[in-house]
């Protein structure tokens, strides 16, 4: 079978990180190219993938040069694939019409929920009016199942896969770090400001202590150094940009946080579980109430109660022995993500279509 997959750019990000697991998985059975619209890219696909940078023309505007591109790459009889899977609504934008033109299978991926940035109006009229039309759309959680429903009668949850890890580093040997990671210049929507305000007391009182805040994004790296020089503990905070392999960051950390204000299924949250890190989070919509069990595998928190996150996340820097219960609680609660078993759910789709 070929399949294409279809997303704006490869550069840091949850969705692409899924997308390139899926690729490197997918091509060892299958032809797979990936198709982007931007020269970007952060992650390392395999070389038996096809690569498809259409992003070059003298048209200005983004979408309607990506989809003169994407339609006259199709044009080419040889270039059309079985299925071509898109990822986000944006992209589907460009891809539906084109692909319904050429009678390709098109399967929509979304990857977060849908409320998130809802008041984007090329988010709304794409699911509203071309969403119909894909064959099949895929969803993270059940949070989102009836919103899509409505849309399309093709609705199939699929959450996003993991790699099943061969061992972890053992908890005592690991450093006292607290880690974060997400799109820097998103700091406001994945609530680093925030973290840096709840840590900044408890990382004084606790000098042996550190802050990691890993991600790609110098306008939102400047602003959040601003902060911790403002705060004190810029000596204490770190930010190493994006890391094309976070397992090996994650295996030197302790504790891992996630203060979003929405995420779909937060591919990081997933990966901080299974590396064997003490988990605290927001319950935010939507994700981490699919993933943590409050105080079995990590700490779930009311959305946005700062002083809630602050006073759990100062339990875990302090009580080692729950540190370290919660750690050993996560990879296995992490068994249902496993990259073979949503690598079933896949194939059983392309198997439909």
């Amino acid at each position: 079978m070929r399949i294409d997959f279809c997303i704006n750019s490869m550069n840091g990000g949850g969705a692409q990180r899924v997308l390139s697991v899926l690729a490197n998985t997918f091509c060892m059975t299958h032809n797979v190219k990936v198709i982007s619209f931007s020269n970007e890219s952060a992650f390392e696909l395999n070389n038996k993938i096809e690569l498809a940078n259409l992003h070059n023309g003298k048209i200005k505007n983004h979408t309607i040069r990506s989809f003169v591109n994407l339609y006259n790459h199709y044009k080419v009889k040889r270039n059309r694939p079985d299925v071509i899977v898109t990822f986000m609504p944006e992209n589907a934008l460009i891809s539906i019409p084109v692909s319904k033109f050429f009678g390709i299978k098109h399967i929509v991926s979304e990857h977060t929920n849908h409320k998130a940035n809802s008041k984007f109006y090329k988010k709304k009229w794409t699911r509203k009016l071309l969403y119909p039309c894909a064959d099949i759309i895929t969803i993270l959680t059940s949070y989102d199942y009836n919103f899509y429903s409505k849309k399309n009668k093709n609705v199939v949850i699929i959450p996003n896969p993991i790699s099943p890890l061969k061992k972890n580093r053992q908890f005592e040997n690991r450093k006292k770090n607290i880690l974060a990671a997400g799109s820097l210049n998103r700091y406001r929507n994945k609530g680093f400001d925030s973290l840096l305000h709840i840590a900044a007391p408890l990382l004084h009182q606790n000098k042996e202590w550190c802050l990691t805040i890993a991600g790609a994004g110098k306008e939102g790296m400047n602003e959040l150094k601003k902060i911790c020089i403002e705060l004190g503990i810029d000596e204490q905070v770190y930010f190493p940009g994006f890391c094309d392999n976070i397992y090996e960051l994650m295996q030197q950390s302790q504790i891992f946080t996630l203060t979003s204000k929405f995420e779909g299924l937060p591919m990081v949250l997933m990966e901080a579980l299974s590396n064997g890190l003490a988990c605290i989070a927001y319950d935010c919509v939507s994700g981490p109430r699919d993933l943590i069990n409050n105080e079995e595998n990590g700490l779930l928190i009311e959305d946005q109660n700062t002083s809630a996150f602050q006073e759990g996340l100062e339990k875990l820097m302090i009580n080692e022995k729950l540190r370290k219960k919660i750690a050993a609680a996560g990879p296995t609660s992490m068994k249902p993500y496993d990259l073979p078993e949503i690598v079933k759910k896949w194939h059983a789709l392309f198997n439909q279509l």
